[in-house]
């Protein structure tokens, strides 16, 4: 007998709901242990840890006075306020022991949409590798969040930082390192929310109304990617999509994620996602979180039908495989050089330089005066289940202290020669935001700060320290330059350092647009919703697809970012005209400037005339490429089949038309430098036939004719045709005939 079978029903229900907060049930008997889960995209988060400390050992005190007080003076546990904090900070660190001896605090790395700006799967892996070190060392199997890949739909969502990109092959390219990076070490991934959580506001079942067409061709292909790579687990999501709980949707739980994609791993809901517990385990939804969760609810449906037993026996199997291989005790050590340099190679390759009007890099004889909330100590991550608490982040300040000549806070000293003002937005899941602007305060501190450095001739420079894309007004013409580093973890400090003074040369693009104004936007009317429903209007046009569609001009567009040295595109071409399932482009690049860099080639799809609307034009391949100055170098870029398909929700099917294709080579969205046309030779589903409108047929003179003829021939009446135009002309020719 098989060891699912062995399991008795009310063990395989202990197994499907979540035993602690942040734990599974165990069955020692049935050798299956307890799986640790815990938040994890940005390290390790102590705050869910200890709160499940106390949910496993039966304790109340998540989220209570104790708890916060045991967060905030951990570090510095001589100030803890009372007897209380301090009998719970004893209690926390004896269990932290019973894992890790050494107690080494854990690391807080890049949010995802710094990830996303260092369009670079090699640093990606080796955080990956940082954070399963990490993970391993304090017991946790499965870090929720690893990766992130929700679409950046609107950059007022709360939890924007979490996810990568607005575009779906640059999530579907960098995310998969993540994955692949964690599970080498033997901890399993979590890719999530599954599927399209754009939003804070009304997140718990918010119904959203999205096109098929937009779910295939935007949505879902990270998910895909990701479980192509081998990702263990996949979270459920609290939203509804057209209607159905993301938790019960069995389309995508089942036919898609397991029959489509062959996903063999568990799904996992989102916490408290799970609405109707026997309708998402016949859904797929293996896991329902957290627990502790009263049996009762499944019991009862088991035994009145409406539990399938099938389901419950399938996703209990699934659970106990993946504790015997993943619930491994805590083992191994945190190697504080080895995680540091993983979390600052991140962000040196993230780090967006946006403008320099020819003051950078500065000189190590530079004096600086340093200004904002979080200038001394940067907004390292965001606030909620991304929220990481530790003692290893590097002061902006002191990382400036040790590279130049001095660093006044707070104020113009007679001898400042550059400003550097720091202006700091924070991330926070459960809350959107309701405008991009920068706050009055803010810009009221710009206008005499920059008046002063102007009568004083001095340098000014903006380092972006955002959750999100802000709209700045104007204001960036009153900067010489401009950094944008997101959230940038421990070591941001000195990678945004060594950039300022020349050590490292910025790499970063953006991953996504940055809009002039919010009515610029694509989704500014469709988001939040009304109450507890949300229209995804703008269909496949979010980022930079809107805004080339549109021809309104962004801030900064996809794909942006400068250099010390400058790059060019000499020539794009492809290695034959015509190709049927792939064709391979060449483009070479040259740096034309003074220094080493690293410039990234991107390559854009177009197809000029099809029957489906599509975008102006679609990243299809990447590749951030080394150059010393006055080199160059051939790429080449294959492009297979789907790159050139569009989802078609009549057919419900990718598609791809005969005919011909424009690809560029450029270093954004807006700068294409070069490009080549292609002819694809294949049977398009569109040719002329029965498929085919009646408006078409009658639109076209060629083709009236010939229906003309072939009606008289086969003595078919015309005025049913000729009806059929004046009043359902999208009726097609088969269902005339």
């Amino acid at each position: 007998m098989s060891e699912k079978n062995d399991l008795k029903i009310e063990e395989q229900i202990r197994l499907v709901n979540g035993a602690s907060f942040f734990g599974t049930a165990e069955i020692p008997e049935k050798n299956i242990p307890r799986l640790q889960l815990l938040d994890g995209g940005t390290g390790i988060n102590f705050e869910q840890l200890f709160g499940d400390f106390l949910s496993s050992s039966g304790l109340d005190g998540i989220g209570g006075s104790d708890l916060r007080n045991v967060l905030k003076y951990f570090y510095a546990n001589e100030n803890l306020p009372d007897d209380g904090s301090r009998k719970l900070y004893d209690f926390i660190v004896q269990k932290l022991h019973e894992r890790n001896p050494k107690l080494k605090a854990p690391g807080c790395y890049p949010s995802g949409i710094m990830l996303g700006a260092t369009w670079n799967t090699e640093v990606i892996y080796d955080m990956g590798t940082a954070l399963g070190q990490e993970a391993r060392s304090y017991g946790i199997n499965i870090l929720l969040g690893i990766p992130n890949v929700n679409l950046h739909r609107d950059i007022r969502n709360g939890r924007l930082f979490e996810g990568y990109s607005e575009d779906p092959c640059l999530v579907s390219t960098l995310a998969p390192s993540l994955v692949k990076g964690l599970q080498a070490e033997g901890v399993a991934a979590n890719v999530k929310h599954f599927a399209a959580n754009h939003q804070e506001t009304n997140r718990m079942n918010i119904n959203e109304y999205i096109t098929e067409r937009a779910l295939h061709e935007l949505y879902f292909p990270a998910f895909k990617a990701c479980v192509k790579a081998g990702v263990k687990t996949v979270m459920s999501a609290y939203n509804q999509i057209n209607g159905v709980p993301c938790t019960e949707n069995r389309a995508m739980l089942h036919d898609m994620l397991r029959e489509e994609w062959d996903f063999e791993g568990v799904v996992i809901s989102d916490w408290n996602a799970v609405y109707h517990p026997a309708a998402a385990l016949n859904a797929g939804n293996d896991l329902a979180m957290p627990g502790p969760i009263s049996p009762e609810a499944l019991t009862a449906a088991f035994y009145d039908g409406t539990l399938s037993a099938e389901a419950l026996s399938i996703s209990a199997s699934r659970i106990a495989e993946l504790a015997r291989k993943y619930a491994t005790p805590a083992a191994g050590e945190i190697s504080l050089a080895e995680t540091d340099r993983a979390a600052y190679n991140v962000a040196a390759e993230g780090t967006v330089l946006l403008k320099n009007e020819n003051i950078l890099p500065l000189s190590s004889t530079a004096r600086i005066a340093l200004f904002g909330e979080h200038a001394e100590d940067l907004l390292t991550c965001g606030e909620g289940s991304a929220g990481i608490n530790t003692n290893r982040n590097v002061s902006f300040r002191e990382a400036l202290v040790e590279r130049f000549h001095s660093v006044s806070v707070n104020q113009i000293a007679d001898h400042s020669d550059t400003l550097i003002y720091v202006y700091s937005l924070a991330g926070r899941e459960g809350n959107d935001r309701t405008d991009i602007s920068v706050l009055t305060q803010i810009t009221q501190e710009w206008e005499t700060l920059l008046d002063e450095a102007d009568s004083r001739n001095m340098k000014k420079i903006l380092v972006l320290n955002i959750s999100a894309p802000v709209a700045l007004a104007g204001w960036e013409k009153r900067f010489d330059g401009i950094f944008c580093i997101f959230l940038p973890g421990m070591q941001g400090a000195n990678a945004l350092a060594d950039c300022l003074c020349g050590k490292i040369n910025p790499s970063g693009r953006l991953p996504l647009t940055f809009p002039k104004s919010i009515e610029d936007m694509p989704t500014y009317l469709n988001f939040p919703g009304d109450g507890m429903q949300v229209h995804y209007g703008e269909g496949i046009f979010v980022g930079y697809r809107w805004y080339d569609a549109r021809k309104t001009a962004p801030l900064y567009p996809f794909g942006y970012g400068l250099s010390y040295t400058d790059f060019k595109i000499e020539r794009l071409s492809a290695e034959a005209d015509t190709f049927t399932d792939s064709v391979t482009v060449y483009t070479e690049i040259v740096n034309i400037g003074d220094c080493a860099g690293k410039a990234v080639v991107q390559i854009y799809v177009s197809d000029p005339e099809s029957t489906l609307t599509k975008p102006i034009r679609e990243l299809k391949a990447f590749r951030k490429i080394y150059l010393e100055p006055n080199t160059k170098q051939t790429v080449s870029f294959t492009l297979n089949r789907h790159d050139f398909e569009s989802y078609d929700p009549n057919l419900h099917q990718w598609t791809m038309e005969e005919g011909f294709y424009k690809i560029y080579a450029g270093f954004s969205s807006r700068d294409l430098q070069a490009s080549c046309m292609v002819y694809a030779d294949v049977e398009s589903p569109y040719s002329y036939g029965a498929n085919t409108s009646v408006k078409e047929m009658m639109e076209n003179e060629e083709l009236k004719t010939v229906l003309r003829v072939f009606f008289a021939e086969t003595e078919l009446p015309w005025t049913a045709l000729l009806t059929s135009y004046e009043y359902t002309s999208q009726d097609t020719i088969g269902l005339i005939l």
